[in-house]
Order: structure tokens, then sequence, then C-alpha cells
């Protein structure tokens, strides 16, 4: 009997990483081993050469990240962590994959860029206008410098299914709708205008990726339709009901925070089959919620 080709998944508690083990162990094709932070720390290069030559892995999926943007931006502690994390740890993920023959697989943020243009294209260069956006352009660099087996995958505003990790976020949406629990009227920012990607079509199209053997590099890997949080916002509620709720657009200067954001970070997908519109996902993600 054929041995299976081992993945492993980095980052498997959080919201991305719970949908990749879920597309990726559908059908008991591959051997997953599923780590998170107790599993490996991925800014020690020696627990990381350690861990990755004990098992030599066809490939490498790592979907953790410190993403605690506005807290980065002020506080060093964090900004170290994440300078650790989003920037060190792709690097020494890289090299072990190269030392082991892996393919890498590693999720950047649409924060690299500045926003100062309407859309992103993969040829675009990068000008991250936040600590966060720096540090995950950094490992983005550091997985091109050290290794030529790699999909870069860029993307944004995620949401799906609760990370089962206690430190990661919720998504926006899921924030919002318990929000309207106990609020009759809310104010969301009506900038920032981005592409928002439901956590079971990346995986899916991470899959794809693999088995249909695409080309090696970066790819811009969001679902179709720009929208602005508030832009959102209604549509989720109008969705689910939620009409008796009053949103009100307000500008982003309405909620002052340390990081700045790109006023309009649209990820265009031009070297892979275009994911279906977000609208359609949400609905998906709404009735399985």
């Amino acid at each position: 009997m054929a041995k299976k080709p081992k993945i492993i998944i980095i980052g498997a508690n959080g919201m991305l990483g719970q949908a990749l083990l879920k597309r990726f162990k559908k059908d008991n094709k591959y051997e997953i081993l599923a780590w998170d932070r107790n599993e490996i720390d991925i800014g020690d290069e020696k627990s990381v050469n350690k861990k990755i030559f004990a098992e030599s892995p066809f490939i490498i999926i790592n979907s953790a990240a410190h993403n605690a943007v506005d807290q980065i931006e002020e506080d060093e502690e964090n900004y170290a962590l994440a300078k650790k994390i989003n920037g060190d740890g792709p690097k020494y993920l890289a090299i072990a994959a190269k030392k082991s023959g892996s393919i890498l697989i590693h999720y950047v943020s649409d924060y690299i860029f500045d926003g100062e243009k309407d859309s992103y294209l993969e040829t675009d260069v990068p000008r991250p206008i936040s600590r966060y956006g720096e540090t995950k352009l950094a490992g983005e660099e550091n997985v091109k410098k050290n290794l030529q087996k790699y999909y870069l995958i860029r993307t944004s505003k995620l949401f799906g299914a609760p990370a089962k990790s206690e430190k990661a976020k919720k998504s926006f949406f899921a924030s919002m709708i318990g929000l309207a629990q106990t609020n009759k009227t809310l104010a969301v920012v009506d900038e920032e205008l981005s592409c928002f990607t439901y956590v079971d079509d990346l995986a899916q199209a991470t899959r794809k990726l693999i088995e249909k053997k695409f080309p090696f590099g970066i790819y811009h890997l969001v679902n179709e339709g720009a929208e602005t949080w508030y832009s959102a916002l209604k549509k989720i509620f109008s969705f689910t009901g939620l009409t008796a709720i009053e949103i009100l657009p307000v500008p982003a200067s309405n909620f002052p925070r340390p990081a700045k954001r790109p006023c309009r970070s649209i990820l265009k997908n031009s070297k892979f089959p275009k994911l279906r519109n977000w609208e359609d996902a949400a609905r998906d993600w709404l009735e399985n919620k």
C-alpha cells in the first residue's frame, strides 16, 4: 500500500487552520499533522528544524500569525512577537522546507500594500504602512529568499467558523452579529475597501493549488467582490434578517486606532480560477453557522 503524502498544518487551532484541516482530511488522502503553538514555536529556529526534520513532510502549510494590528503598532512586546512569528517564523520554515525537500505554503495579508492604488496584482510592489504590514512582508520576503518550492497566498478579511485557539480574534461578521443582540444601533466604518474571504473557500483553493500543480509563486486568493466594513455588514444583516438594527456609516476617524490601514487593498486574482462572490460564500457560512 502506497504511503500517504504527509502534510503539516501549522496554526491548526485558528480559523483558517480549522478550515484547512477539514478540507485536507475530507477524503483520507493525506496523513495530516495538526500543530499549534503547543506543538511548535515557529519563531525558534532549533525547534523548527528538529520538528520538521523528524517528519520530512511533503507539504508544510503555515497559517499561524500574530495579527493584533494595533497592539503591534503601539506596544514593543507585541511588535517583537510579530517580528518573530510573522517575519522570522516563515524564514525558519522555508530553510527547514528546503533541507527536507518540502513545499511551503504561507499566507500573507493585504496590509502589505499602502492602499494608494484602486487594486493590486500579484506583481505590484508592496509598501506597508503599519508595523503589522511590515512584519507580514518580511515573512514573504524571507520565504522567497530561502526557498524555491513555495506558494505565497495573499488574502484579506477572513471570516468563517470560530477558531479553537483562545487567543484568536473573532471574525468581524461574528463580532457584529454578537453586538446586534444587545444594541439597536451600530456605527461601522465605511472605508477600507477590500475583499472578504471565506476560510472554507480559501482552504479549498489551497488544496487545488497543490493537486492541480500550479506553478510555485505568489497568488491572490480572495472571494470576488469588494466592500467596506459598512457595506458588507449591511448585506450580512440583510441575509440574517437583522433588519431592525440601524447601521450607521462613519469615517475611520470616528474610531482612531494606532495602526494605519490601507484605504483600498483589493487583491486582484490574475493567476488562479476566481473564487465565487463573497456574498454567496457568506450565505453558506451563515447557513452552517
